[in-house]
């Protein structure tokens, strides 16, 4: 299997556009789309939080996939969330959703993501990716996420994909990067045990550390769905993309302000990222419903929000 050429620097993690029933809202989406991809390196389709990929139905999330094909005219690399609460449903999941692009010719790559943590132990992971590489032509990102773990209850040992499994998940050719979120010291062990696969990719799923101190890879950011060019500056710059590297004093310094309003906005949203940002992408006329499939009373968190893209968008003239 080649090397699926993993995207480098800003992957949108995209909230999912719905009606009022909780359908698929392909007018808003394909809005929303046109919206951030202008500033994107890739997309990531219903994560587990702020995409409720925890709470999406298989049948929503195959046509969130198939439209977001269509929108972006398979040339943008797009990743889609795979876990499911066992190993069984995870398989299950994988089949449908790979036999719904089976056949399509792409013109970027499509990842599988997936959290194995959620309902496999470390052991046996390598053996795992090997069986999964069988039922499809497409690659996989892994997510480490110590808090998703343990809010899954299961009664692994451990919250951390270990490092020498890591090492060895490198050697699977299917295996071509990971969203890592946890303790920093474990993310420098997780680039030493990478580092023989000179394109594998390691990315932020932390905004705010990568915003102190950024990966090599890039950022997952839900945030850059309410500030996609800021992100895209900040991530460019700090990665040395696309001429960034030659920044000026003058450019660094409002690049160094403009991280520090991402700061204040992910605070502002964090509490609950899918209810406040599509309440605030309603406000700003790109979806036409802010329904989440888990209601969320409105609190103040939503006029923080609010106020702040407000300023931001003033200041900018």
């Amino acid at each position: 299997m080649e090397d699926s050429g993993a995207p480098r620097g800003l992957i949108v993690e995209l909230i999912t556009p719905m009606t009022d029933e909780g359908e698929i809202d392909t007018a808003s989406l394909k809005k929303y789309l046109n919206r951030v991809m202008p500033y994107a390196q890739g997309l990531f389709l219903a994560s587990p939080m702020a995409g409720e990929g925890l709470l999406l139905p298989l049948k929503q999330r195959r046509k969130l996939l198939l439209e977001s094909l269509e929108i972006t005219e398979g040339r943008m690399p797009l990743m889609v969330w795979i876990s499911g609460r066992e190993e069984e449903e995870t398989r299950n999941i994988l089949f449908s959703l790979h036999s719904t692009v089976e056949g399509r010719d792409l013109h970027a790559p499509l990842f599988w993501v997936d959290a194995p943590l959620t309902y496999h132990s470390n052991r046996g992971l390598p053996d795992l990716y090997k069986d999964y590489a069988a039922m499809t032509d497409r690659h996989f990102i892994l997510m480490n996420d110590p808090s998703l773990v343990h809010s899954s209850k299961r009664p692994f040992k451990r919250k951390n994909i270990r490092t020498a499994i890591l090492k060895e998940l490198t050697y699977i050719p299917s295996v071509s990067g990971l969203i890592f979120l946890g303790e920093l010291d474990r993310a420098y062990n997780y680039q030493k045990a990478a580092r023989a696969r000179s394109r594998f990719r390691i990315y932020d799923g932390d905004e705010a550390r990568f915003l102190d101190y950024p990966s090599l890879s890039g950022v997952v950011s839900v945030g850059a769905n309410l500030r996609p060019r800021q992100w895209h500056t900040v991530t460019s710059s700090s990665l040395h993309l696309g001429g960034y590297g030659q920044d000026y004093p003058d450019s660094l310094r409002q690049i160094w302000y403009m991280g520090q309003q991402l700061h204040r906005l992910r605070e502002a949203y964090s509490p609950n990222p899918a209810h406040l940002i599509k309440v605030a992408l309603k406000e700003m006329g790109v979806l036409e419903s802010a329904f989440t499939l888990e209601r969320t009373p409105e609190g103040q968190e939503v006029e923080e929000l609010l106020d702040l893209l407000r300023e931001y968008k003033d200041e900018e003239g």
